[in-house]
């Protein structure tokens, strides 16, 4: 059972559920709004057997003057007046949320459907009564932009990949709906509430989500849309927000600081357009990690900096399914330059990228774009002499050719294929990770620069010791791969072995494995949420982790990334004996290598299983491997030094 679920007897207890409605805006224009809105949320309280608290806040004396105390008589409701408007809806969120006691919050306002919300209220009740989450979102309704991408996630999810409303979705999206969400107060606490920065008017709602979703999910679940008012469009009186463009980089320098959950100030978003650049000595003061770069590239970055009288603008254009790689390839190193004041950053989801997103703009980035609109993207940015750079990890220019699933998309006259190859023609700079990918990518690319791959070692904390007493834990994270003969293996020592448990991270459970006995098989869906990732395969305590690749050109192109990962979980790997595996891995010092054989595989992951010092020795040996040559402090001397060549003839 949950530790969040009470119960009486065999019953749960009925979730307390607390609704704040927010009445502000321009009178004229929202009266009538309004006054409906009372009057079906007086209809359905009255028909409601277990009456919902409800706190209404009324902004201003206008406001009140406009409706009538019959119309606020609402059963289980208590009005709360502003005397002075202050258009700022997490300030009323704020005062409405310290007067309810309950242990979920809704939140609804002007042009809220009240009878859809009161029709999934029972629906709700049952989800609250049985969930340990802690905050948990329905569907959107059209009206709140859904478009083709997140659409089929979020609004078609019938299987346990579709799981919550990731955290780098949100980087690009205002994705959660607020009137099909419930939120528990404890959690709205511990957070420190919603923002109350003016400029965060239109964008309360956004940043919450932002912030929450950082270290905990959002859970989606399949429940009827219900619509509500569009903030970024919503009539106030008084228009105190910045535009989306220029709070978005405050909020990502906000929520890159992991330790970082109360909400967001004033002086953290609305940064001047050209602010004040530090000197040298100020940063070094300032910032660890800037005082680990060489001396020579500390000048030549100040200087780029002094030059244009701000910091660096830059512009991370991506789809729906890149949140991993962004994280990877740039978040991680922009979340370790944020104390520099030299650096703003945020990311547009491709499909809606357009001109005015590059305005202004010193770099952007395409992150394995391959559409139409990425094309016209990279046309704007040329036209307006805005640096560019076009990343993959992925080599498409062997996919379609040595697998035939892919051969539609990864092949010449297709679209997708056709439409990379012209944006890493149209790069100022293709960066890419592994020598076999830069090879063939400098045929169609102006300058391809090869960097190491790194991992975050901040987020693999908490690895804890093995225990000999308890019971062993093998598996895989990761996409499934074609080759079945590690899996297959996997399977032979959980049926042999009553000492081993089984661990697998994927988009989906292999049908192999639900053959074993359900007990001893823990299966966890894929994560967007990259920290939740990190600290869902720490917790997991593995011992040991499978990794196999084929021999095909594409998969030699791979970064080592499970690699690098497994060795910071704590874990210690089998690795297929092929690239790009046999390039990183020592065999017997960082890891086990493992012909392709179902018996080669067994032995080398029993052979680990039965020496636990072995084991002890090669995870110690392979955390320190990476630690030294990965981790990102270690590699980002190498991405500064990138960035400044690539946005170099923009910086003079």
């Amino acid at each position: 059972m949950s530790p969040n679920i009470q119960r009486v007897g065999d019953q749960p207890l009925a979730p307390s559920i607390g609704l704040i409605v927010l009445f502000t805006g321009d009178v004229s224009s929202l009266l009538a709004q309004a006054k409906q809105l009372l009057f079906d949320l007086r209809y359905y309280a009255e028909r409601d057997d277990r009456a919902v608290e409800m706190v209404l806040v009324i902004d201003g004396q206008a406001w009140r003057d406009a409706l009538s105390a019959d119309e606020l008589n609402i059963p289980s409701a208590q009005t709360v007046v502003r005397e002075t408007a202050t258009q700022l809806p997490g300030v009323m969120a704020n005062a409405a949320a310290e007067l309810l006691s309950a242990s979920w919050l809704a939140f609804l306002g002007i042009g809220s459907e009240i009878s859809t919300w009161y029709s999934n209220l029972s629906a709700w009740r049952d989800i609250l009564a049985a969930t340990s989450a802690e905050a948990i979102a329905g569907y959107r309704s059209a009206s709140e932009g859904r478009s083709a991408a997140n659409e089929s996630y979020l609004v078609h999810q019938n299987d346990q990949f579709s799981s919550d409303y990731p955290h780098a979705w949100l980087q690009m999206l205002d994705l959660v709906p607020m009137c099909n969400v419930f939120v528990r107060h404890a959690l709205l606490r511990r957070i420190g509430g919603f923002t109350e920065a003016a400029v965060m008017q239109r964008m309360w709602w956004w940043e919450f989500c932002l912030r929450v979703t950082r270290t905990k999910p959002i859970v989606s679940v399949p429940m009827q849309p219900v619509p509500g008012p569009n903030w970024h469009h919503y009539p106030f009186t008084h228009a105190l927000a910045l535009p989306v463009a220029r709070a978005l980089p405050g909020l990502m320098r906000v929520t890159a600081d992991p330790k970082r959950v109360t909400p967001s100030r004033k002086d953290e978003i609305d940064v001047p357009p050209r602010q004040q650049v530090h000197s040298v000595i100020a940063i070094n003061a300032l910032s660890p990690t800037w005082r680990s770069l060489p001396r020579a590239m500390q000048h030549r970055f100040h200087e780029a900096l002094i030059s244009r009288g701000r910091p660096l603008e830059i512009v991370v254009v991506g789809g729906v399914n890149e949140p991993a790689h962004n994280q990877l390839c740039f978040f991680n190193y922009f979340a370790l330059m944020r104390d520099w004041g030299a650096v703003n950053w945020r990311v547009v989801l491709d499909e809606r990228a357009a001109e005015s997103d590059i305005l202004g703009a010193d770099l952007v980035i395409f992150s394995r774009v391959r559409n139409d609109a990425g094309v016209a993207l990279m046309a704007a940015c040329q036209r307006h002499h805005v640096a560019t750079l076009y990343m993959l990890d992925d080599n498409w220019i062997w996919l379609g050719r040595e697998w035939d699933e892919y051969a539609p998309i990864f092949s010449p006259g297709a679209a997708p294929y056709e439409n990379f190859l012209k944006l890493v023609g149209e790069a100022d700079v293709t960066l890419t990770y592994r020598e076999p990918l830069a090879d063939d990518l400098r045929p169609y690319a102006r300058r391809v620069i090869t960097l190491p791959t790194n991992v975050d070692l901040r987020a693999f904390v908490g690895t804890v010791g093995k225990k000999a007493t308890r019971r062993h834990k093998i598996g895989y994270v990761g996409s499934l791969r074609k080759n079945m003969v590690a899996f297959d293996a996997l399977i032979e020592i959980v049926r042999r072995r009553d000492d081993v448990d089984l661990f697998v991270m994927s988009n989906a459970l292999p049908a192999e494995f639900e053959a074993l006995p359900k007990a001893r098989v823990h299966f966890e869906p894929y994560q967007f949420n990259y920290t939740a990732y990190a600290a869902t395969v720490v917790a997991a305590a593995l011992d040991v982790l499978v990794a196999p690749v084929g021999k095909t050109r594409f998969e030699a192109s791979k970064c080592p990334n499970k690699y690098l990962e497994i060795s910071a979980a704590g874990a210690v790997g089998v690795y297929s004996r092929a690239e790009p595996y046999t390039t990183y891995v020592q065999d017997g010092v960082t890891g086990l290598f493992a012909d392709d054989a179902v018996a080669s595989w067994v032995a080398a992951i029993e052979r680990l299983l039965d020496d636990p010092d072995q084991r002890s020795k090669i995870a110690d040996q392979a955390r320190r491997h990476i630690a030294t040559q990965f981790d990102t402090h270690a590699v980002l001397p190498a991405f500064v030094e990138m960035l400044l060549d690539t946005v170099g003839s923009r910086l003079a």
